[in-house]
């Protein structure tokens, strides 16, 4: 008994050892080597390895190596990039906020680069009055970006389609008092979101559509509260998007979310207690973060919104950009990735226990009422499977008897021993028949 405590009690650690060091589900960190500054605004890669981030202090930082090193290619300080995007590896655009707004005096707008960004060069021959600042930009494709401009007004659209040889400008006035975020799902039909009035007690948040590339536009959505702004906005497919709303000071805080491709938008709670939201990114339909605030971590969601929690990383995140589901990056005080791990000497005798014993990976994990767990036993033995947390507290006896050489499941529904439900959160389920002793974890999402 006293064996078979202490191989528990190491195959514990091994398996928290695992969980902070040796996951093979993607998760994010921060860059060791990323600049760390008041905060980058925005970032956008062409590749997963090459990508570029602009920051308040008028910087532009480039990696080729996806975040391992960093160069400074460009440093205005008289200007405060809000925005970023590339067409391709040469040819990029970054926004300025414009004279007036944080402390910037730079009139120019916009930057260009065509050379990667070795060379920045300020651009203002717009076809149409001239946007003040930008703060959103979007590219659509391969020839076609649309921004946005600006937090407190004055609200401008800008537009290209012949990869920027010309840029067409609209005073958005009429419709928004000032435009933070832009998205386009197609060329021609897209979403602005943004403000309704430049002093931010007296606004609301406000979300716009267009259907012919933004010559005209509607209102799709106007805010039920004051003292908060649409901020951004994430499109993880084409029915399902989320609006960050911002406010300044108290609570509850909301956001916005469409299911039926941004036609109706609902407000929902994102927390009763005040938390500064700006960045807001979803990499499906269901998981997806927030964050802004400078003194508590992003939160995260994993059920499309209806529940938040310390996500554990960041400090005034401000940008979500996502190449796939398993690869993107966040800007904020500093640069986070979003990946998978290298596969660590921990993880790969976790996975070599897992193919000696045939302890299967509950399934589906996450989940939310009900998983299954299943194993296989090469002879017919007697089985102890049980579930606990992650301190090692016992939380459920699953089976204690004996079972069957071959294939064998057991369901658990998220209760303990008397029945009742216990919270979201990482939860381990161990196996034990005769010699063999061996865990994993499944996550539970309420």
């Amino acid at each position: 008994m006293r064996r078979r405590f202490c191989s528990l009690i190491a195959l514990m650690s091994l398996f928290m050892a695992s969980i902070l060091f040796g996951q093979t589900a993607p998760r994010w960190t921060a860059l060791p080597n990323a600049p760390v500054v008041s905060r980058h605004n925005d970032a956008y890669f062409v590749t997963p390895d090459t990508g570029w981030i602009v920051s308040g202090n008028g910087q532009i930082y480039h990696t080729k190596n996806g975040g391992a090193a960093w160069q400074l290619q460009f440093e205005q300080g008289t200007a405060h990039f809000r925005s970023v995007g590339f067409l391709d590896a040469r040819q990029g655009w970054a926004g300025n906020v414009g004279v007036g707004e944080f402390g910037a005096t730079d009139p120019a707008v916009l930057y260009r680069t065509n050379n990667g960004g070795q060379t920045w060069q300020s651009f203002s021959q717009f076809h149409g009055p001239a946007p003040a600042g930008l703060c959103g930009m979007h590219v659509v494709n391969d020839s076609t970006i649309c921004a946005v401009g600006r937090v407190r007004g004055p609200s401008f659209f800008v537009r290209t389609t012949d990869r920027g040889q010309t840029w067409t400008s609209k005073d958005m006035s009429e419709y928004a008092a000032g435009l933070i975020d832009v998205y386009f799902v197609h060329p021609d039909t897209g979403f602005a979101v943004g403000l309704t009035n430049a002093t931010h007690d007296l606004s609301g948040g406000i979300v716009l559509f267009t259907g012919d590339g933004g010559q005209t536009w509607e209102k799709r959505f106007a805010s039920s509260r004051t003292g908060e702004w649409c901020w951004k906005i994430s499109f993880p497919s084409r029915r399902t998007a989320y609006v960050s709303l911002q406010r300044n000071s108290l609570a509850p805080i909301y956001f916005l979310k469409t299911t039926d491709g941004g036609s109706t938008w609902q407000e929902k709670l994102f927390s009763s207690n005040y938390y500064f939201v700006q960045g807001l990114g979803f990499v499906s339909e269901t998981v997806g973060w927030a964050g802004g605030n400078s003194s508590f971590p992003t939160y995260q969601t994993t059920d499309g919104g209806e529940t938040w929690s310390s996500a554990g990383f960041g400090a005034r995140v401000n940008r979500f950009r996502f190449l796939n589901d398993s690869l993107g990056y966040a800007v904020g005080r500093t640069v986070y990735k979003f990946s998978k791990p290298a596969t660590t000497a921990v993880a790969q005798h976790e996975q070599a226990h897992a193919r000696q014993y045939a302890l299967r990976q509950n399934y589906p994990n996450p989940f939310n009422p009900t998983t299954t767990i299943a194993f296989h036993l090469r002879e017919r033995m007697h089985v102890d499977l049980s579930v606990s947390d992650l301190n090692g507290r016992h939380v459920k006896t699953m089976l204690q008897r004996v079972c069957a050489t071959g294939e064998n499941a057991a369901a658990w529904d998220g209760t303990n021993d008397s029945g009742e439900s216990v919270p979201s959160g990482i939860y381990v389920y161990t196996l034990e028949a005769g010699e063999l002793l061996v865990m994993k974890k499944m996550i539970l999402v309420r």
